[in-house]
């Protein structure tokens, strides 16, 4: 079974969001990509990888927020650090805006 977690936007702004799917195990090996549009103050359940990649190596964000371009990047680089365990031990994922960077956190929810 492919990934799947709960991407919520709690910020004022539209973003466009990009998964970077880890091969197997290691953070090094990377399986592709997959984008999605997440507009403000929305919640969506996205499916990413497959059944033999289900983790996540990263996440990019972009946005317009305050009249620039804001482009945002969360990238795993060695297994079980701190941004590793976010992606992959949580099935929520929640963006906010602080008024000069986006912020990332996550949370566990019970899956509709």
């Amino acid at each position: 079974m492919a990934g799947r977690k709960l991407f919520t936007n709690k910020s004022g702004y539209f973003m466009k969001v990009e998964l970077i799917i880890r091969r197997s195990e290691n953070p090094a090996d990377q399986a592709g990509s997959t984008s999605f549009d997440l507009p403000a103050q929305k919640s969506l359940w996205q499916t990413y990888g497959d059944n033999q990649n289900i983790y996540l190596n990263g996440i990019r964000l972009i946005a317009v927020a305050n009249g620039a371009l804001i482009d945002e990047g969360f990238i795993v680089i060695q297994r079980s650090s701190d941004l590793d365990n976010k992606l992959n031990m949580r099935n929520g994922v929640d963006f906010d805006y602080t008024g000069s960077a986006f912020n990332l956190s996550t949370r566990q929810v019970q899956q509709i």
